[in-house]
């Protein structure tokens, strides 16, 4: 037997396997390491803390407490006059408003485009006739979406309420990113009258965890962080509390946004508590 050859061939097995397995691991989602779970006790201690603060608790309490990494993301480039184009057609001139704001009208629909890459369409109102029904309304939000190119794989559908003022319906999508919600890169629809009346979007480009893991707080230890805070939700019922990234809006094409447990009402309004410090962070807007 060809020794050398035979080693040459062990060689590139290797070699090939290697290069597949950091494929796999490249693609995968970003696993869940190994933290420390919840006790029956511990849950029991979430439930007691929140219904002595007033809050009813309606979903299942997270029992993992992971190591995470930080999340890198950037801007997601997009000239202002694109934006005009996806919801007012071609050929709409632009007006500069106050905070460098850009805005572009016509038939009474509006685009106003942020120096930060928030995006906010405003339809004039056609119809009057329609009353609110929350499932054609969000098939209503997702067509148009989809007809206008808006929408995206990695979006689910984070919250939904009634617009008692405007007859309809809200729906905010949050966008994901392995697995991990995203919380503050957004699109949210209002449909009324049995159109689509405006259009929010704030959207980010994820570019890979950070090497460093870090042990994050429990759910427990956030909820304890959370009823010592002055009471910040209006809803008297908890619909989430789960894992997630959170930025501020920060003057940069790059940055690093960490992992935060949200409690959450059903109004949609949230607290967001830092997973690796325990601190309260603001709203991104």
């Amino acid at each position: 037997m060809d020794l050398s050859k035979a080693k040459t061939i062990l060689i590139l097995a290797f070699l090939f396997l290697n290069l597949f397995l950091s494929y796999r691991l490249w693609l995968s989602p970003q696993p869940l390491q190994a933290g420390h779970a919840l006790s029956g006790e511990d849950l029991e201690k979430v439930r007691v803390l929140l219904r002595a603060a007033g809050y009813e608790l309606t979903v299942p309490i997270p029992r993992q407490a992971p190591r995470l990494s930080l999340l890198h993301v950037s801007r997601e480039s997009q000239l202002a006059a694109a934006w005009a184009e996806i919801f007012l057609g071609a050929g709409v001139p632009e007006s500069v408003a106050a905070n460098g704001l850009t805005v572009f009208t016509k038939n009474g629909n509006s685009v106003t485009v942020a120096p930060n890459g928030q995006v906010v369409f405003r339809g004039a109102v056609t119809r009057k006739n329609s009353l609110p029904n929350m499932e054609e309304n969000r098939l209503l939000a997702e067509r148009f979406l989809q007809e206008n190119g808006l929408w995206r794989e990695d979006l689910k559908l984070d919250f939904s309420w009634p617009r008692v003022a405007e007859g309809g319906s809200y729906f905010r999508y949050v966008q994901t990113y392995q697995g991990f919600p995203i919380f503050f890169s957004t699109v949210e629809v209002l449909v009324a009258s049995g159109q689509v009346r405006e259009v929010k979007i704030y959207r980010v480009a994820p570019q890979g965890f950070s090497a460093k893991e870090i042990q994050v707080i429990s759910a427990l230890e956030a909820v304890q962080i959370f009823v010592k805070q002055p009471r910040s939700l209006s809803a008297q019922k908890i619909v989430d509390i789960s894992l997630g990234y959170f930025s501020e809006d920060y003057d940069a094409e790059r940055w690093e946004t960490v992992p935060v447990w949200r409690i959450a009402g059903t109004d949609g309004t949230a607290v967001y508590i830092n997973a690796f410090s325990g601190d309260v962070e603001t709203k991104a807007f």
